[in-house]
């Protein structure tokens, strides 16, 4: 028996991917969406013409009354508490789709709600999980000593989905899956487009925001110097790029297992918030 799925929040493209990887490609059999809540009517439409079974849902309750898990996927990150909360009060696990939150608050208190509720949690940004992340990150497990690293990343500082946050936090995740969570002495570098640094361990970690390349399309990636290491990598989305996400949303619902911890999943909006504050006072 398949896993059913709801989506909550259906404004981004990857309710799109959801539910070609998962009901067009059958990527993972056991799993399936089969409900819709949270959009306008028009664009639900779209989503049901991608697969005439999927269930329009008027309410978040009406909809866990039909589902197994919940994906939340609203574009600005402000939406995601009360939906995410609601669906883990009800035992059933949540991907929260990148940012979890707009503010840490509401990131301590999604995580702390499934915490309460023993529900498994998961919420990230597609950069984490790309191929050539993983090698990266492999890459630099072998490196001793101090090293430098420096991510770039597309950002619109005046998105209407929260602001600054619904590209950067891309950048912020990107560092933190290489490196992990911690950060300390974080400052604002007088570059040209704006920048933060800050350290993480014996690394040096520059972070940057620049607006949409040539393409008009977001590009990120890193570029990493140390003891015997120099290169510099950008991380390429191609069309399939929210399929390792679908990857790690079915390792968590067929574990039950969170796969990140609470520090894991609150650090980008810790880290998010010192660099807002940075960059709005200059």
């Amino acid at each position: 028996m398949s896993t059913r799925i709801g989506l909550i929040g259906l404004d981004s493209s990857h309710a799109d991917d959801f539910i070609r990887h998962l009901n067009r490609e059958g990527r993972h059999p056991d799993l399936r969406i089969t409900a819709l809540q949270g959009g306008r009517e028009a664009r639900m439409a779209e989503l049901q013409a991608l697969d005439r079974d999927l269930v329009v849902c008027p309410t978040v309750e009406n909809l866990l009354g039909k589902v197994d898990a919940v994906i939340v996927g609203h574009r600005d990150g402000a939406l995601h508490r009360d939906a995410a909360i609601a669906c883990l009060a009800a035992s059933r696990p949540v991907f929260v789709d990148k940012p979890l939150a707009n503010t840490r608050s509401d990131a301590e208190a999604i995580v702390d709600a499934a915490g309460r509720a023993g529900v498994a949690l998961l919420s990230g940004s597609a950069l984490r999980w790309q191929a050539e992340t993983r090698r990266i990150k492999a890459r630099l497990a072998g490196v001793d000593g101090a090293t430098e690293l420096h991510a770039w990343g597309t950002w619109h500082p005046h998105s209407d989905y929260g602001g600054a946050i619904f590209y950067a936090i891309h950048t912020v995740e990107l560092a933190q899956e290489l490196l992990g969570p911690h950060f300390r002495k974080v400052k604002r570098c007088r570059t040209g487009d704006p920048a933060i640094a800050y350290r993480c361990g014996d690394t040096a970690v520059t972070l940057s925001f620049q607006p949409p390349g040539a393409s008009g399309h977001a590009e990120f990636g890193v570029e990493i110097s140390g003891r015997g290491v120099a290169f510099r990598r950008p991380i390429v989305l191609g069309d399939d790029y929210m399929l390792p996400v679908v990857d790690r949303i079915a390792i968590m619902l067929r574990t039950g297992v969170s796969p990140m911890s609470r520090e894991e999943l609150i650090a980008p909006l810790a880290l998010m918030e010192e660099i807002d504050a940075l960059l709005r006072a200059t």
